[in-house]
């Protein structure tokens, strides 16, 4: 089938192909070509690139900062001791530690006690009743000590100098937040894992360089990222629901911080080991996208607002176009696709597959210079398995996600926050 389709490329005048790939034409390539941009801008932000000046700390301390990091979690007994094992090991250590035990029921009460007798854990508290990581991060907060905070998944481990490499962003009191660079700790385990280990090479190490390049980063995730103190008690801190980390993103962009993007900041979290558990993960990210962007924040796009800016405007833009309505138009062009071309539609799609594997593979390729690091290339071989998956599975669940969300809401169903939580922020937001 794919010599047939090659040969039938083979015959296509210039006007022809252009109407078969029209969609790609108009849609695709632009977001490619910003892919060669997001490169240059990278390397020639880098410090040190053309003499330019290395970023200073805010203060120099003698091997530590004066940041807090917050560890809520639910049932999270098997991994709370290597994440703290990494923070004690960092070349800027934080000057407190806050374990917050959201209802568990495996024992990561028992284990954050150990750690604090062991002087590794600061501040280790617990809530009897499950509300939530937002709810529990809050109550953190209310117990930090430091200027920054650090806010991190209990399943995430820190490279050593990541604190010290989010820190230095502060050097810049306009910036708010940091977010910090996001890998795969099991990315070898499975093709599942792999495949995700190269989305986060574009979509993070690269993805956000880009953005924060123009000033459109618009997410801290919640697996790692740093705030100023400051900036996160003046909005309230994180608000319970889904998709609190782009909201909590969103707030402080609204209040006028900078949201900044560590690339060196390295830590590693565990990613779904199969597509089922993937799928599930991404229908749930994918939800909080229309009430995030759509429902609570759609007034940024509005330009007599007092809070009006170009550069939020277009990263509003850019997020809805690419990964809210990219999925439906795609979807209508393989409907029109095959009403249009009947029997060689199969082969259109099979060229624009091929293409869409040329694509990840140059833009693979641009992500490995960004995050300079090397090792990435072990997962060259399987570059076309994630251009598959990306371009057409995770695009149909994301369509999927955001169609669940319109019209039920869907978000509000999901048991990563309790049920009555869910109930309650969705009164509040009525």
């Amino acid at each position: 089938m794919l010599g047939d389709a090659l040969a039938w490329l083979g015959t296509l005048t210039q006007a022809e192909a252009v109407g078969a790939f029209w969609h790609m034409i108009l849609l695709e390539v632009p977001r490619y070509l910003l892919t060669g941009g997001a490169v240059a801008l990278a390397v020639w932000r880098r410090p040190g690139f053309g003499g330019r000046h290395v970023t200073r700390a805010p203060e120099e301390p003698a091997g530590y900062a004066d940041v807090t990091v917050l560890l809520p979690g639910h049932n999270e007994a098997g991994g709370l001791r290597a994440t703290v094992d990494s923070l004690r090991q960092q070349t800027l250590a934080p000057s407190q530690i806050v374990v917050v035990d959201d209802g568990s029921t495996d024992g990561m009460s028992d284990v954050a006690a150990d750690l604090r007798r062991e002087g590794l854990v600061d501040i280790a508290l617990r809530t009897e009743l499950r509300s939530g990581k937002s709810a529990a991060a809050n109550l953190g907060l209310r117990y930090a000590t430091g200027r920054y905070v650090v806010i991190a998944d209990i399943d995430t481990e820190f490279a050593p100098d990541a604190i010290e490499c989010m820190y230095r962003e502060f050097a810049d009191p306009k910036v708010g937040a940091v977010a910090g660079n996001l890998a795969p700790r099991n990315a070898m385990e499975s093709l599942t894992t792999i495949v995700q280990a190269i989305q986060y090479l574009i979509s993070i190490s690269m993805g956000r360089t880009f953005a924060d390049s123009f000033g459109i980063l618009f997410i801290v995730s919640g697996a790692v990222g740093m705030f100023r103190r400051e900036a996160l008690v003046g909005v309230a801190g994180w608000e319970v629901g889904p998709g609190e980390d782009a909201d909590l993103t969103e707030k402080l962009r609204r209040a006028g911080w900078r949201i900044a993007f560590a690339t060196a900041a390295m830590a590693y979290t565990d990613v779904p080991t199969t597509m089922e558990s993937l799928i599930r993960q991404r229908l749930r990210w994918n939800r909080s996208l229309v009430r995030v962007r759509l429902e609570k924040f759609a007034v940024s796009l509005r330009p007599g607002q007092s809070r009006f800016s170009l550069s939020d405007a277009f990263g509003h833009i850019d997020i809805l176009v690419f990964q809210a309505l990219l999925p439906f138009s795609f979807t209508l062009y393989v409907v029109w696709l095959f009403m249009a071309y009947r029997g060689d539609a199969p082969a259109i799609l099979l060229a624009v597959a091929m293409i869409y594997v040329l694509f990840a593979l140059v833009t693979f390729l641009f992500a490995v210079i960004v995050s300079g690091d090397l090792r990435s290339l072990r997962y060259l071989p399987y570059v076309p398995l994630y251009s598959l998956v990306s371009s057409f599975i995770l695009r149909f669940v994301r369509m999927a996600a955001i169609a669940d969300e319109i019209l039920r809401q869907g978000s509000y169903k999901d048991s990563y926050v309790p049920r009555r939580v869910l109930d309650a922020a969705r009164k509040d937001q009525s």
